[in-house]
């Protein structure tokens, strides 16, 4: 296909059509683990905070080593870029269901992990350019709906897929979707070079940019709140309020589709007002987490509050994304690169912390992190927005 041919409307439909499965894939990979933490932990005989890794070392990774792999990843067509990326997670995920050692699953969760970031800001340059400047916001966050499908669904679907026992079964599903998905790309996503791609050293001058490194911190701070405690929510399930199994799994599966919402909320206000809907998501998740742990066996409470806790989280990480991706201004990638680096950093942060905190209060301290890093976040939310002005 020539895209050349097609209107920039036409262009972005086509290239959203193809990017948002991809990305569910891509993400997926990253996030079922959590839902898989116990059966892991069990089959391995390794701790659950030592098992909390697979998502922090994972999450490290990208962070680590995602700029320089998206700044590579420039020169060459987005399609070659996402269709290897796809390989890459395909091959990667059928490592993970055939072994059964801990440091192997461990290396193939980094080599993963650096390929995130790049898989996800080529797709994003690619709307940011299509979009006009005034839907760019709107765009990314319908572009970003494959970042929530692949975050949500993830869990339910991982434990659905583990619950007679066998954790593997979901990577056994994800190598053959990952592989697809890279047929997919090479025969329906369309063959051109991106134009106008800035320098690497005009991309690199982001970086002297304070306005720019801050709402980069937010990021690390935010998504350090959500996932301190959203590791461990299948743990919570099961050790706090004791579920079974199929429980979990239906739990996860409303807190998934309930979560989709938080997308839409997010994609009406990334436009307008980014900073004080991040103030909002930020309190509302830390406020739901802890009161869910405060209401023990009142489930009608306890489902409310596990709705706001979903949409909160969802809001939060598409905001991230628009916000920083439209403060990178004309480097889109980079800027995306740089937000999926920090919020990685955030994520092996917050897995820490909160296998941290776990292990020495119990699971049912898994709000407490969140409450420390959202408050940080929120103090930071404030300065941005003076600084602004």
């Amino acid at each position: 296909m020539n895209i050349a041919t097609l209107s920039d409307e036409a262009r972005l439909k086509q290239v959203l059509w193809v990017l948002v499965p991809a990305i569910s894939l891509v993400v997926a990979t990253e996030f079922v683990v959590v839902g898989l933490l116990p059966l892991i932990a069990s089959d391995l005989y390794v701790s659950l905070a030592e098992t909390g890794r697979l998502t922090g070392f994972f999450a490290l990774s990208a962070a680590v080593f995602g700029p320089g792999f998206t700044l590579l990843s420039n020169r060459w067509p987005p399609r070659y870029v996402l269709m290897f990326i796809l390989l890459l997670y395909g091959v990667g995920n059928a490592v993970m269901a055939c072994s059964s050692g801990f440091s192997v699953l461990l290396a193939t969760r980094v080599i993963q992990g650096a390929m995130l970031p790049a898989f996800i800001s080529v797709g994003a340059a690619a709307v940011v350019s299509l979009a006009t400047p005034d839907q760019r916001g709107r765009s990314l966050a319908n572009a970003n709906w494959g970042f929530v499908i692949g975050v949500l669904i993830a869990l339910p679907a991982g434990v659905a897929l583990a619950e007679g026992g066998d954790w593997r079964l979901p990577f056994v599903l994800l190598s053959l979707l990952s592989l697809a998905a890279a047929v997919m790309t090479w025969v329906r996503y369309p063959h051109y070079r991106m134009s106008k791609i800035p320098s690497i050293a005009s991309q690199l001058n982001l970086l002297r940019n304070p306005l720019f490194l801050g709402h980069l911190l937010l990021s690390v701070l935010i998504f350090a709140a959500l996932f301190a405690a959203y590791t461990f929510i299948a743990a919570w399930l099961d050790g706090y309020l004791n579920l079974s199994s199929s429980q979990i799994a239906l739990a996860l599966l409303i807190f998934s589709t309930v979560g989709l919402a938080g997308n839409s909320v997010a994609a009406r206000l990334a436009d307008g007002a980014p900073i004080i809907a991040t103030v909002a998501s930020t309190a509302a998740l830390v406020m739901a987490v802890n009161l869910a742990g405060a209401f023990g066996n009142l489930l009608p409470v306890i489902a409310l509050l596990l709705g706001i806790w979903s949409i909160a989280h969802t809001a939060s990480v598409t905001l991230s994304q628009v916000r920083v991706t439209m403060a990178g201004g004309g480097a889109p990638a980079f800027a995306m690169t740089m937000n999926l680096s920090c919020a990685n950093l955030g994520i092996a942060v917050g897995a820490f912390c909160g296998g941290w905190t776990i292990d020495r209060a119990g699971i049912a301290g898994i709000g407490w992190t969140p409450a420390v890093f959202g408050a940080l976040a929120i103090i930071l939310c404030i300065a941005l927005t003076r600084r602004a002005q």
